[in-house]
């Protein structure tokens, strides 16, 4: 007669073999912590002492610097990102002034922030063109679904071309070009502030 095993001997009986990495979970658990300091970083308020990353980093071990360094750069690049308006324009330009704390070569790494500022600027304006310019193509439609629906309700309406779906459509199919096109660009820069910074 079988022995009928549990599902929790069955999966002992397969992971007996298998070690957990401990320089892998080590060095996980700093690139987290690294993390939390660019977090840290991206939340300071006004009227708080900022939190200098090049200190904070310094401050662990000479082994875990590295792990660090890594968790603050992944958060750094991941808030350099193409901006939808000035606030995230801001966020943007917050995160270039992380990069200092990591990189070696300040005078190549400003030329490349002044270059990435500029480029996230003209994307914005580029991106206030196209809006404006989809609105004037949708506004004979917008007009015409107006008429038809003033004509059916028997008083004026205005519809928000935001909240109407073929407009909306049209909208994200054309930013959606134009991201593609800045968003290459911008992962070239992103790729040459890894290099610098490591």
């Amino acid at each position: 007669m079988a022995i009928i095993k549990s599902a929790l001997e069955i999966a002992l009986e397969r992971s007996k073999d298998v070690e957990a990495d401990r320089d892998a979970l080590e060095a996980n658990r700093f690139v987290t912590e690294g993390k939390k300091l660019a977090s840290r970083f991206f939340s300071e308020a006004d009227g708080k002492e900022p939190v200098d990353l090049r200190a904070a980093v310094e401050g662990f071990d000479k082994k875990q610097q590295t792990s660090v360094k890594e968790g603050v750069l992944q958060a750094l690049l991941s808030n350099l990102k193409l901006p939808a308006d000035e606030m995230a324009l801001l966020q943007s330009k917050k995160a270039a002034k992380g990069f200092s704390a990591l990189a070696s070569d300040q005078r190549q790494l400003s030329r490349l922030l002044n270059q990435i500022e500029q480029f996230l600027g003209d994307y914005l304006e580029e991106r206030k063109r196209l809006v404006d310019a989809v609105q004037q193509r949708y506004a004979p439609v917008l007009r015409q679904k107006e008429q038809e629906m003033s004509r059916q309700m028997g008083a004026p309406v205005k519809i928000d071309p935001m909240m109407d779906p073929g407009f909306q459509k049209m909208l994200r199919e054309n930013l959606a070009v134009l991201e593609d096109r800045y968003g290459e660009v911008l992962n070239q820069a992103r790729q040459e502030l890894r290099r610098l910074c490591q």
